[in-house]
């Protein structure tokens, strides 16, 4: 049978639309690729050859024309013989001149590196100090804080706000630095900031001067007194008005002033939500040691996307809005990275749990703290809930801060640390906690997974591997499986090297039930209720409706149901 002319026509016109759409989605994928930069990953040898010591950023923004200039100087000292000395900045950003040691001296841009051969090489031991003198249109972010790079917007009265987010991209998108997060300035980095006279500019650490240069601009200096990863680095600028408050410090010896930098259109808001923040920072500090960076400041600032943890300049971009359980979520758990992100930073990206897990799991400690036991469980049965399982939560080493971000670093990460809680008792775990994030040995320094499993197996006299390996290093959650047979009942762990202790209730009576070779036989009367870990304790798979039946024949747990991603955290 012929087909009709007018069926031909319409099949072409259907097909040519579906390959529009095909190279639309093509098109969109690949503009959104490179839309970002790689961050972390294998670090070069080159790299690997020097130690940052120092960096000195002097920086110029003009929200008119959405331009950047300026200069940074990294002081570095050589750990093994160097030829070549590569720094890295985004090829958006011209490179104007290099100097080593105060000599100009030749170099090449290409592929987000600065690269300076060096002769005569370098020697271990030696410090030296490189100047990049550079400036031009620094990369938009297409969707911050997820798409980084900076954003230029307007406040509801029509004056610049702006700021720049580097998490993804790593700090390199709008300054030169060492674009690895192995690598910190051990002794600081000095910040010098130019905007128009009308804004405010805020950026990290003390507040040192501020000069008006007579010609519609102000320059602030600003000193960073600590340790500070490159994304940590950032800027807030906008016609800001101070929110101040009062925070008394964990034994009430302090007496310092917290700032919250809002717009004025947001000002009744936020005045509204500042005070928690001083019992935020008494809560948090109690478990976890006291505020990390008072010889700096704790600042937020008001931001024009959602949020980010920069060091002692906390990006917020929320409602102002208190969750069910009274606090600000974004502003706690971004404030919680002040220790577990900043204080405490992973050395590759592969262990970025430690920064997103300990931090998700310190709005649960908060809830804990403040509202008790029962409050604390029905937070953290949104962790659980709410993992995906589809790749390991540390999925390999050398990796880059996309590869390794998955979200179950936050929610999956927290979890695992509510189960370790049970397993371990509160005051071994606390402990534990508390020690990670205060011995000099981890605080402010760079740290890996291996780091803490050796102080956890250290400080608990255990061996975890099973422990790690099973919620760390595999995307699959245990099972357990409750079989009854009269009055008695096997419980079980679908892998006997997984030893994980289950708490189990017997006609309402809590027994702590261990597990040797990932399985016990208890006895049960045949009509007893038998509920296993009926609060939530333990990270598992098993099918959470049978927690509450009772009464069981011979049952085994059906397959879990797919898991859903948790929605897109603020990092």
């Amino acid at each position: 049978m012929k087909l009709p002319r007018w069926f031909k026509i319409s099949c072409l016109v259907f097909l040519a639309l579906l390959l529009l759409l095909v190279l639309g989605v093509l098109g969109m994928a690949w503009y959104i690729k490179s839309q970002m930069l790689t961050s972390g990953g294998v670090l070069t040898p080159e790299q690997a050859a020097y130690d940052v010591r120092h960096y000195d950023l002097e920086l110029s923004v003009d929200p008119a024309t959405e331009t950047i200039r300026g200069s940074n100087v990294a002081t570095v000292e050589v750990a093994s013989t160097l030829d070549r000395f590569v720094i890295d900045l985004d090829d958006r950003l011209e490179v104007s001149l290099v100097t080593v040691d105060d000599a100009i001296v030749e170099f090449t841009h290409q592929d987000g590196r600065i690269s300076v051969p060096l002769l005569p090489p370098w020697n271990p031991g030696e410090r030296h100090r490189v100047k990049v003198a550079y400036g031009g249109e620094p990369k938009v972010a297409l969707r911050p804080p997820w798409i980084d790079g900076f954003v230029w917007e307007e406040t509801p009265s029509g004056k610049p706000w702006v700021g720049v987010t580097s998490q993804g991209d790593g700090g390199d998108n709008w300054w030169p630095c060492k674009d690895h997060p192995s690598d910190e300035p051990d002794e600081g980095m000095n910040i010098t900031l130019t905007v128009p006279s009308d804004l405010v500019g805020l950026t990290n650490g003390r507040k040192m001067d501020e000069i008006d240069n007579g010609d519609g601009t102000t320059t602030s200096s600003w000193r960073v007194h600590y340790p500070i990863n490159n994304y940590g680095v950032s800027l807030a600028i906008a016609p800001y008005v101070p929110i101040e408050a009062t925070y008394h410090g964990i034994d009430g010896a302090l007496n310092g002033t917290i700032i919250f930098w809002s717009l004025p259109e947001h000002e009744e808001a936020a005045r509204r939500m500042w005070p928690q923040a001083a019992r935020i920072l008494t809560v948090l500090g109690r478990r976890f040691g006291e505020y990390p960076f008072f010889d700096d400041k704790y600042w937020v600032a008001d931001s024009p996307y959602l949020g980010m943890e920069h060091q002692t300049l906390v990006a917020y971009g929320d409602k102002f809005e208190d969750n069910k359980w009274g606090f600000d979520e974004l502003l706690l758990h971004e404030t919680a990275h002040e220790w577990w992100g900043n204080k405490i930073t992973v050395a590759d990206w592969g262990d970025f749990w430690i920064q997103e897990g300990f931090g998700t799991y310190a709005e649960a400690v908060y809830v804990n703290d403040t509202l008790g036991i029962d409050a604390y469980l029905d937070y953290t049965a949104k962790f659980q809930r709410n993992t995906s399982n589809r790749k390991p939560v540390i999925q390999g080493s050398d990796l880059t801060s996309a590869q390794a971000y998955t979200g179950d670093i936050y929610l999956k990460g927290a979890a695992t640390l509510h189960t370790l809680r049970y397993l371990l008792g509160d005051d071994e775990f606390f402990a534990l906690l508390h020690r990670f994030a205060t011995d000099p040995a981890y605080a402010y320094q760079i740290v890996s997974m291996d780091d803490w499993t050796a102080l956890a197996e250290e400080m608990t006299g255990r061996d975890l591997d099973w422990f790690w390996k099973r919620y760390i290093y595999t995307a699959e959650l245990p099972r357990w499986t409750l079989e009854r047979d009269g009055d008695e009942a096997t419980l079980s762990w679908d892998d006997p090297d997984f030893i994980m202790p289950l708490p189990v209730s017997i006609d309402g009576e809590d027994r702590h039930l261990a597990l040797p070779n990932g399985r016990v036989v208890f006895s049960a009367p045949a009509n007893a209720e038998v509920l296993v870990d009926p609060k939530g304790w333990v990270l598992e798979a098993s099918d959470k409706d049978r927690k509450s039946k009772s009464r069981t024949e011979d049952r085994k747990s059906p397959p879990s149901e797919d898991p859903v991603d948790p929605p897109g955290d603020a990092e």
